[in-house]
């Protein structure tokens, strides 16, 4: 099963699910009860070198939280699960039931007693802090050359930053996880996978325009010939192999790198069977999209990836479908051809900040219902996996459409209370297979007004981008090709 595992910046982030409920005629103790859902749900979070602050590997670790747990538990804000339960069926569905959080109530009332017998043993975690559910250490790791450092104070722009990709082979992974080095200054991090632009190399220059000066940035080749400012910019630098048209498309399909990190987001296990390919062969570097916030004192963050190399030779290989056509307000854009340069350079004015998105209007000031639609389409029969949506504060309710060929129509997810600090992909129970032609349409709605207690500036207008002032709309479809049982 290819599942995420979540991390969060909540304080008292604690998953639990699959407790038996306890008897009526004795209070669950933690040995018996309590412990198990602790150590399995709550402590790929909450251990050492994690997001949360505090560990929950035995009864002297959570003891001291009893009435916190109760508290979030008796809420509902823990677990933390944010999909309407009238459409489909996950399996990484971690919300209790009544009676699960009925036997978490007891055992606080109870005094939270640790109860006879063995206590449960802890599982296995990876000494460094990586978050593979069966606790092993990446096979394969990736250290950014240098930490670098987020001011106490003030605003640090979304910039990237490039460090030479160490193989030139493909490497087929059954798992990836990005860290970021340092939780609370980190807002995200993407990675990607590129060659160098005609005529730039690896060099020193601005992070940004006018930021600081820093290795692992394209500059002008001053050896650079002139002519080879045609070379289209698909080409692989370095001697990797030239692109064919062919070969060029299916390196667009391949530039998702390593994935990101995002709140919510921990490793990317593939399902059994499954692999993702990273292409050595295709590109040189890796581009990191890094995104720092301030937190009132100097930190540092050094982000690593890490990879766990596959096992099995014959595999599957995950795709993505990125929902990118999109509507606004019910304006078209699906059929509007790209823009030219000279509209671009119009538009850069009024939309600043709109690279992600530059055909979207940005949301008006007090708009509590503004809503964008993004639909794919999928050119074979395919297998539905999991879907996934990254938006920004905010960011409200998403709905996921399914059309069929034939016109029938299925809700797939609805997301009604959409939350930035928890980003799930969400995975279908049973992966749903969908004939060629068929479309996923996610429905989305912002709300930019007052009644949204985490909007920052409600008068405003809201752009497109990386920045967390602006907001985000990428949303994805993981699937399988029906027919890919094979490729090597």
């Amino acid at each position: 099963m290819r599942v995420r595992i979540a991390a969060s910046v909540t304080v008292l982030g604690l998953l639990w699910a699959g407790m038996p409920t306890a008897s009526a005629a004795e209070s669950p103790t933690y040995n018996q009860d309590v412990g198990s859902i602790l150590l399995e749900n709550c402590a790929s979070c909450h251990r050492p070198n994690q997001v949360a602050p505090m560990s929950l590997l035995s009864y002297k670790d959570a003891r001291p939280w009893a009435r916190a747990i109760k508290s979030k538990v008796a809420s509902r804000e823990m677990p933390p699960w944010f999909a309407d339960p009238s459409y489909g069926t996950f399996s990484n569905d971690i919300s209790l039931t009544d009676d699960e959080i009925a036997t978490v109530l007891a055992w606080v009332d109870a005094g939270s007693p640790e109860g006879d017998g063995p206590a449960p043993e802890a599982p296995r975690f990876s000494d460094a802090g990586w978050s593979h559910p069966s606790g092993t250490e990446p096979d394969y790791v990736i250290e950014f050359p240098i930490a670098w450092e987020v001011p106490a104070e003030g605003e640090t722009p979304n910039f990237n930053l490039y460090t030479p990709l160490p193989f030139n082979d493909v490497l087929r992974v059954s798992a990836t996880q990005v860290r970021p080095g340092n939780y609370a200054a980190t807002h995200h991090i993407t990675t990607g996978l590129v060659n160098m632009p005609p005529g730039k190399v690896l060099g020193t220059g601005p992070a940004w325009s006018g930021g600081p000066m820093v290795d692992y940035v394209p500059v002008d080749d001053p050896d650079a010939d002139p002519a080879a400012q045609a070379i289209p910019a698909g080409r692989p630098q370095g001697g990797r192999r030239a692109l064919d048209p062919e070969a060029r498309e299916e390196a667009a399909a391949q530039r998702a790198g390593f994935g990101p990190y995002i709140p919510g987001v921990g490793a990317d296990v593939a399902r059994a069977g499954q692999v993702r390919e990273i292409r050595g062969d295709l590109f040189d570097y890796v581009i990191w999209n890094l995104h720092y916030q301030a937190t009132g004192k100097l930190e540092q963050a050094r982000p690593s990836i890490g990879a766990w190399i596959a096992t099995e030779q014959s595999s599957q290989r995950v795709r993505s479908l990125g929902l990118r056509e999109a509507t606004s307000e019910g304006r078209q854009l699906v059929a509007a051809p790209p823009l030219t340069a000279e509209e671009r350079a119009l538009a850069g004015p009024s939309q600043v900040g709109q690279g992600l998105n530059p055909t979207l209007d940005p949301i008006p000031p007090n708009d509590g219902n503004w809503t964008v639609t993004g639909v794919g389409a999928f050119q074979n029969d395919a297998v539905i996996q999991s879907l996934f949506v990254h938006a920004h504060v905010r960011g409200n309710d998403f709905t996921w459409l399914l059309t069929y060929p034939d016109g029938r129509e299925e809700v797939l997810l609805r997301v009604p209370n959409y939350n930035f600090d928890w980003q799930f992909e969400y995975e279908l129970a049973e992966p749903l297979r969908v004939p060629a032609g068929s479309t996923v349409k996610s429905i989305a709605r912002y709300d930019n007004s007052r009644n949204n207690r985490r909007n920052p500036a409600p008068q405003k207008e809201v752009y497109w981008s990386e920045q967390s002032w602006d907001d985000m709309y990428l949303t994805n479809v993981s699937y399988i090709n029906a027919d890919d049982t094979s490729e090597n």
